[in-house]
């Protein structure tokens, strides 16, 4: 029964996505000029309404709430939309309105659908540059930020990418240089640095990433990855404990939790084969180049 009531839930919630993007794609003002190209009539279409087109990107919809929100480029700018039932009306968000070329991507939203958060900046090349196409002195980043759906100023959380927003739209996680990093998304409380970034909240051996919340908020499941095979661990918040899912020599990855927070899925692919896991020696005194 657990399992069709999820299934119904899933369709209904398609239809929904689908329902929402046709009506936002109609009403929002910055998405509706074909639709008023052939209301003015053929005769006076410009070249204009049909060169500049906007861009509908990254959607992203809330849990536990009828809201839907995405970015969309148009005309050089990138925002951040939302619309939320009966009406699905498309709303801009955020207010980024000079053409500086900074990308935006990574929407996600809570699950009552009260915050919205998102990256701002170009990933990095494979040089860890990020893009300046405006030639700041001050240099360019990517950072987290953060907007209200229902409006007013956008705010920095903290610099990273891909988002892993709580349920509950108070935290972020993100990855970087191998760990795990919080950063609170509301500020106005003290804060330590674990709770802006600066310093990793799981700090574990291997390389750390894909976090993942539990649909309960209390748990986090991630992968560590040890060159040659993977686990995945789950860490506790109350306790701040953590332990490894079902641990082998292959790659285990990509964890997904159950409605109701009690399972995990997640995919396994054979490991590195002993005979192949060489590692280049270090060398020694009189040895400096190793086996």
């Amino acid at each position: 029964p657990s399992t069709h009531l999820s299934m119904t839930f899933a369709r209904s919630h398609v239809r929904t996505l689908r329902c929402a993007l046709t009506l936002g794609a109609l009403t929002s003002p910055a998405l509706a000029w074909p639709v008023l190209a052939r209301a003015q009539g053929a005769g006076k279409a410009t070249i204009e309404q049909f060169m500049s087109p906007a861009s509908p990107l990254t959607l992203a919809s809330a849990a536990k709430a009828d809201r839907i929100a995405w970015m969309v480029y148009d005309r050089g700018l990138r925002n951040v939309y939302t619309a939320a039932a009966p009406s699905f009306r498309a709303v801009r968000v955020t207010n980024f309105l000079k053409d500086d070329g900074t990308d935006l991507s990574d929407v996600e939203v809570s699950d009552d659908g009260s915050i919205i958060v998102f990256v701002r900046g170009s990933a990095p090349n494979r040089y860890g540059w990020v893009a300046n196409p405006s030639h700041d002195p001050n240099g360019a980043e990517r950072a987290i930020w953060a907007v209200r759906s229902t409006g007013g100023p956008a705010w920095r959380v903290a610099q990273g990418a891909a988002p892993e927003l709580s349920p509950d739209g108070r935290t972020v996680l993100f990855t970087r240089e191998g760990q795990i990093y919080r950063a609170r998304v509301m500020r106005g409380a003290s804060f330590t640095a674990m709770d802006t970034g600066g310093m990793p909240f799981i700090q574990a051996w291997g390389r750390n990433g894909s976090p993942k919340w539990s649909p309960d908020g209390k748990r986090i499941a991630f992968v560590s990855d040890r060159e040659n095979h993977a686990f995945v661990a789950v860490y506790d918040v109350a306790t701040r404990a953590m332990k490894y899912i079902a641990p082998s020599v292959d790659c285990d990855g990509g964890p997904t939790w159950s409605p109701d927070s009690k399972r995990i899925a997640f995919y396994r692919r054979p490991g590195t084969p002993f005979g192949n896991q060489q590692q280049r020696g270090t060398g020694g005194i009189g040895n400096p180049a190793g086996p």
